[in-house]
């Protein structure tokens, strides 16, 4: 942590804990004054553009990786408020259980561990399954401020800290930095900052209210591993149960419009699960007035569904 890229100020980690040796009250004051006061003073970021190796093209965007730098004392405090917020995630159960990250002891192997659970389920009982995987694009870059502070004071946090959020998340500028050339600052008005240790929990209490509203589905669940989804659908035929996993997923569609987000269609797959071989052939709901085709992989046999 003491070698990490200091931000745009050029104060890094080692600066700041000398600076802290050398007067111990003085940073804990300033920072307990952000957070009692409800205003975050490190606003400014410089978004770094390494380019990608091997690439053919270097005049595409998607040949570079943005790496965004932002200022050790503000992550500091966004540390301390992850952490916090953290704590009081797992002592009021703030996320459901089925948000598998920024979630204490859960991870990706859970979330794997219990969709393959459940398609051994459904083929032990001759029954039907369909599994729709989704991607949540752009999701840390869309979340809207003013929405993540009301998820935040629905969940019964302090105003203080409501207040602080707001201020993080808003009135933001970003300069881009390529080689030796650095943009003038520019406005962000969305999202929350790359690289920033708040943003994973931020991002799942964001869609915690689209995992509530799943609760309510029969023979069907949803499960996110932060901006990951996957629908899971079970019926006696496998016509319903991908029927069934459509509808899920136009309601999912229809949520995360209504919260200015969307799915990337290049990364949704539907899989489905029977004893019988198969390979139906799954058309998506309608997006704004287009439709698309979701690439549906052949349907595995019992032998293929291995315990883990």
């Amino acid at each position: 942590m003491a070698h990490t890229a200091p931000g745009p100020s050029g104060v890094g980690y080692k600066l700041l804990k000398w600076a802290h040796t050398a007067h111990p009250d003085y940073l804990p004051h300033l920072l307990n004054l952000c957070l009692n006061t409800g205003y975050h003073p490190w606003k400014t970021a410089t978004v770094i553009m390494i380019n990608k190796p091997q690439k053919l093209d270097y005049t595409v965007p998607k040949a570079y990786r943005p790496i965004t730098l932002l200022k050790c004392a503000g992550k500091l405090l966004k540390k301390i408020i992850a952490k916090r917020i953290n704590t009081n995630i797992k002592q009021f159960d703030l996320l459901p259980m089925t948000q598998f990250g920024s979630q204490p002891k859960h991870n990706a192997i859970n979330a794997v561990a219990g969709c393959i659970h459940k398609i051994q389920g459904t083929i032990a009982t001759s029954h039907a399954g369909a599994l729709l995987l989704f991607n949540i694009s752009g999701f840390f870059d869309n979340v809207n401020p003013s929405r993540a502070t009301e998820i935040l004071w629905n969940k019964g946090f302090p105003p203080s800290v409501c207040a602080w959020t707001l201020s993080f998340l808003t009135e933001r500028t970003v300069a881009i930095q390529m080689g030796h050339y650095v943009s003038e600052p520019f406005p962000v008005l969305n999202g929350t900052p790359q690289g920033s240790p708040l943003s994973p929990i931020l991002s799942t209490l964001y869609t915690s209210s689209l995992l509530d509203t799943a609760k309510s589905w029969r023979h069907a669940d949803l499960s996110l591993y932060i901006n990951d989804g996957a629908i899971y659908t079970v019926s006696t035929t496998l016509k319903v149960a991908t029927k069934s996993v459509r509808l899920k997923y136009k309601a999912i569609l229809t949520w995360l419009h209504e919260n200015g987000l969307q799915t990337n269609a290049a990364k949704t797959e539907l899989m489905t699960f029977t004893c019988k071989r198969a390979n139906p052939k799954f058309i998506g709901p309608p997006i704004h007035g287009a439709r698309y085709t979701l690439p549906t992989s052949n349907t595995y046999h019992i032998s293929t569904i291995k315990s883990i």
